[in-house]
């Protein structure tokens, strides 16, 4: 069975492991149930992030989250064209990162939650979804 591929946004992670009975903490606990259906992937810049904003007492949990290949961090080298794709749309510069890097990966889903302005994009290359939302639509939570 072929897995579809689902980018999270940094702002997922770090709040899925800073908050309690949120629909970003329960995503980060059903992550392992769903690794068989889904790739879960990140950018390095995105790792950063979320290393860079976390408290040191969620770090191995994260690191975990890696080590067992829960989530996966691709190298991304941007690609002119898709950069300049999305900035011609108007995107600010971490907007395009992770736009870019969604269109890039082939992502059937990107999982964020302050994306706003990616709704109205009009995309067939992936689907924009937040935590609550994927909880609700994917696993039927």
């Amino acid at each position: 069975m072929l897995k579809k591929k689902a980018v999270i946004d940094s702002n997922e992670i770090i709040l899925g492991l800073t908050t309690e009975n949120t629909s970003s903490a329960i995503f980060i606990i059903k992550l392992n149930e769903l690794k068989d259906k889904y790739e879960f992937i990140i950018s390095d810049d995105i790792y950063q992030e979320v290393m860079r904003n976390i408290p040191n007492y969620t770090k191995e949990k994260f690191s975990k989250l890696l080590e067992f290949k829960i989530i996966t961090i691709n190298d991304f080298l941007t690609d002119v064209e898709l950069f300049q794709k999305y900035k011609n749309l108007g995107f600010k510069k971490g907007d395009i990162a992770i736009a870019s890097f969604a269109d890039k990966e082939n992502a059937d889903i990107l999982i964020s939650e302050n994306r706003h302005f990616l709704k109205w994009l009009q995309t067939r290359k992936f689907k924009i979804l937040n935590a609550e939302q994927f909880l609700k639509e994917i696993i039927k939570f």
